[in-house]
């Protein structure tokens, strides 16, 4: 909410005030959201009781998992950016 809060008012400013442009901000902001779980996130401990896995196991599997799904996102917004604009 903070990040699309402050990004709002700057969408015309990079060209990215149309509906498309829109839509594109709020897939990236939901991408980014996701870059990453670690200890301070409260899913984090979801997955890590429900799976019985030690805590170093959930750091190394689930926050890799996370990483490469925020990546995997930036990475479609940016090919659907070049289509889409």
């Amino acid at each position: 909410m903070i990040a699309a809060s402050i990004v709002a008012p700057m969408l015309p400013a990079l060209h990215l005030g149309s509906e498309s442009g829109r839509l594109l901000s709020t897939l990236a902001t939901g991408a980014g959201s996701m870059a990453i779980s670690h200890a301070n996130d409260s899913y984090f401990w979801v997955v890590a009781k429900f799976s019985d896995l030690e805590t170093n196991e959930t750091l190394k599997v689930y926050s890799s998992a996370t990483f490469v799904m925020g990546i995997a996102g930036f990475l479609s917004v940016l090919i659907a950016s070049i289509f889409l604009l």
